[in-house]
């Protein structure tokens, strides 16, 4: 199976709904997909291929995102535990 690769970049991820937007188009995620960290969680768990996030810019998405991008920041690690598929990567 090839791996599928998600790049959030902190120069076009200016808020959570560009983070979910970048989701949902990448993976093709359905339209009733809920744009929140549980529905994305739920997406990415659900998913059988491989995924590898990888984020560029970072301190720039930690400003644009806030406590958010703290608790997406958790998402990944419980999916890298719970999914042996999955990886989250940080450029910088």
């Amino acid at each position: 199976m090839s791996v599928t690769y998600v790049f959030l970049d902190g120069e076009r991820v200016k808020e959570i709904a560009d983070l979910h937007r970048v989701f949902a188009d990448t993976l093709e995620l359905p339209d009733y997909y809920g744009k929140n960290l549980d529905a994305l969680h739920d997406c990415l768990t659900d998913r059988v291929s491989p995924l590898c996030v990888v984020a560029a810019n970072t301190e720039l998405l930690k400003k644009n995102l806030g406590r958010r991008w703290s608790s997406f920041l958790r998402l990944t690690k419980d999916l890298e535990r719970e999914k042996p598929g999955f990886r989250f990567v940080a450029l910088d």
